[in-house]
């Protein structure tokens, strides 16, 4: 009998979902677009580019020395991943509601290690010079505290020196900040944990 709260809630929680997801509506086929969406796209696009240009100067503004292509590819890549992952792990809003999905076994992935661990790779592909990657966690152990984030860094730098890279924050929209200025306290977590994190996911389920 106890076990009916939880399944009621759990319900709840699903019955909110699809209401969410029924509200993203799709393109009609043979439709032409109309005039105010093709603004819309446009402003999309302008906004998009503006993101990518203040994450590059942000990036550069991490040490002197960085390389502005570099810096460029870097924030291409993680903003567009970003959404790329959106699609891929079918997301629900808010991140915390797309938590309980795969808590649940409704969703396969989602949480703020597998963005760090899919980001992650992606960056790596990059082959930087300029920067290196780093793993933050934070409120580590905790089981509902606990949150996960890439962080960038100038190359030679130390951990607390970096940016967090965000995606989970913001459901997919990458949030970045400095690590010494977030509201969350992290830690380096060390190289060698970076796959057993991975490969953990089905048993110990954060934030």
């Amino acid at each position: 009998m106890k076990a009916i709260p939880d399944l009621l809630k759990y319900a709840i929680l699903l019955l909110i979902a699809l209401l969410l997801s029924a509200c993203v509506g799709g393109h009609q086929l043979g439709r032409v677009p109309s005039e105010n969406e093709n603004t819309e796209d446009h402003r999309a696009t302008e906004a998009y580019r503006e993101k990518v240009a203040t994450l590059q100067k942000d990036l550069i503004a991490l040490n002197g020395q960085t390389n502005k292509v570099e810096a460029g590819q870097v924030a291409q890549t993680a903003i567009q991943y970003s959404s790329y992952l959106t699609e891929e792990y079918e997301l629900v809003r808010p991140a915390i509601l797309h938590n309980v999905l795969v808590r649940i076994g409704l969703k396969n992935r989602g949480l703020c290690h597998h963005w760090t661990v899919d980001l992650m790779k992606q960056l790596e592909t990059l082959d930087l010079k300029s920067y290196q990657l780093y793993w933050g966690v934070a409120h580590r152990g905790s089981e509902l505290r606990e949150h996960n984030s890439v962080v960038i860094a100038a190359k030679g730098c130390q951990f607390k020196e970096g940016m967090v890279l965000d995606p989970w924050r913001n459901s997919g929209q990458l949030y970045w900040i400095l690590v010494k200025v977030d509201r969350y306290p992290w830690k380096e977590r060390p190289r060698n944990e970076w796959a057993v994190k991975d490969t953990k996911v089905n048993s110990v389920v954060k934030k």
